[in-house]
């Protein structure tokens, strides 16, 4: 009854081994198979593909000249900043209180629900459509710096090295590793 680390590694990564940690209540019976492991990657390509989209649509912003000021954002830039502010309050409470499949699940559930389904959905016209340097854009790509940003630093104690990666991508000035970067307040 027993699944070796060696192979979860080999077939799924070492960052899949650790959001099954992450994603498991140490306080209850640990469980590990075949199905979990395989909802784990597939939630690690959910996490992975979302950083991905807002990096990819930060090719021409410079936060220092380009972000828009918080109460300038748009309506549903503001909704998802607000959104994006409250999972990383619930992130710093469960990780103060060693709950980490918290931080999991609710990052896993942030990026599939109101990221991918709505807020991406959404946006992706007017980052493809709307003038570059115009509020609808500017407006958007703030908000896509924020959760690239603040997803990977509170991703870094699960996803260690997709974090340390990607950190190298987001623009602006930033600490040398994500590790030495302030939890997002």
């Amino acid at each position: 009854n027993v699944v070796a680390p060696d192979d979860v590694i080999k077939q799924f990564g070492a960052e899949v081994l650790r959001l099954w940690v992450a994603s498991s209540d140490y306080r209850d019976d640990v469980r590990c198979s075949k199905q979990i492991l395989d909802g784990l990657a597939e939630s690690y390509r959910k996490i992975r593909n979302t950083v991905r989209y807002a990096l990819s649509n930060l090719f021409d912003f410079d936060p220092a000249k380009d972000a828009v000021a918080e109460k300038e954002l748009l309506p549903l830039d503001a909704w998802a900043l607000g959104e994006l502010n409250g999972l990383m309050a619930r992130a710093r409470a469960a990780y103060e209180s060693y709950e980490f499949h918290v931080v999991f699940h609710a990052v896993v559930d942030f990026c599939s629900t109101q990221l991918s389904a709505t807020y991406f959905d959404i946006q992706k016209d007017t980052l493809y459509t709307s003038k570059k340097t115009g509020l609808k854009r500017r407006s958007a790509q703030t908000v896509l710096y924020r959760v690239a940003r603040d997803l990977l630093v509170a991703l870094a104690p699960m996803t260690s090295f997709t974090s340390e990666e990607a950190w190298e991508f987001p623009p602006g000035d930033k600490s040398k590793s994500v590790f030495l970067a302030d939890f997002p307040k």
